[in-house]
């Protein structure tokens, strides 16, 4: 009776605390020994330091917003001089950012093209909408944003692509380049499995190619010759 009452008492009392939960996992993966213990010690001592010198960055050495009192323009030297993050620029070149040089007056326009691309992009990421509307959707919702960037129609004031910039772009090429290279990954790795001796040939030939060029030489490409 006394073992039956004392099988009882530890089966209520239940494991030790640092055999289980949170503390458990951390003594069984990051304190499991000597040397797993000391570099654990040591990378949790250079995150805070990190989140310290993030958090002195973003707000406790920031700048706010001080501007000349001759000029009245927004002082690169307070920011220089506290090394903090320089609020006072985000908020002057927040709109080029975003939208480029866009015209001021129509920036409605690019803002609700984002709107748009994102809103086709969410309901595209679920396979429950992977039905034949999808395409039609996409068609009248790209019609709708060539009409909204570029305008010329509806009283719209017509903006040159060369004044997009900032996100709307960004969107568009990300998307429009994921649309041409997923089949294009698709060929080029049947191809590379292929037992055509001249097909297998050329596409190891261009992954090989494309993965040998450093990535700044690919930017440098996209962002400068292309549209020389």
């Amino acid at each position: 009776m006394a073992e039956q009452s004392q099988g009882t008492a530890v089966a209520e009392a239940g494991p030790p605390v640092m055999s289980h939960g949170i503390l458990g996992w951390l003594r069984a993966n990051l304190f499991n020994s000597i040397p797993n213990a000391i570099i654990s010690i040591v990378l949790l001592v250079l995150l805070v330091q990190a989140f310290i010198g993030m958090v002195n960055w973003l707000f406790l050495d920031a700048v706010w917003g001080e501007r000349d009192s001759q000029t009245g323009e927004l002082s690169a030297d307070a920011c220089r001089a506290t090394g903090g993050f320089c609020y006072a620029f985000l908020r002057e070149k927040i709109w080029l950012i975003l939208f480029g040089t866009y015209p001021s007056a129509e920036r409605w326009r690019p803002a609700v093209s984002v709107i748009l691309f994102v809103t086709m992009i969410l309901v595209s990421c679920d396979r429950r909408a992977w039905k034949p509307w999808l395409g039609l959707a996409w068609v009248v919702a790209l019609a709708v944003l060539s009409v909204l960037m570029w305008g010329g129609v509806f009283g719209l004031l017509y903006v040159p692509n060369t004044n997009w910039g900032g996100l709307p772009l960004t969107l568009m090429l990300s998307v429009i380049g994921l649309v041409f290279a997923f089949p294009l990954s698709i060929v080029l790795a049947l191809g590379r499995t292929s037992d055509l001796p001249a097909a297998k040939m050329i596409c190891v030939g261009f992954i090989e190619l494309v993965r040998g060029v450093p990535l700044i030489t690919v930017l440098f490409m996209a962002s400068v010759m292309f549209p020389l």
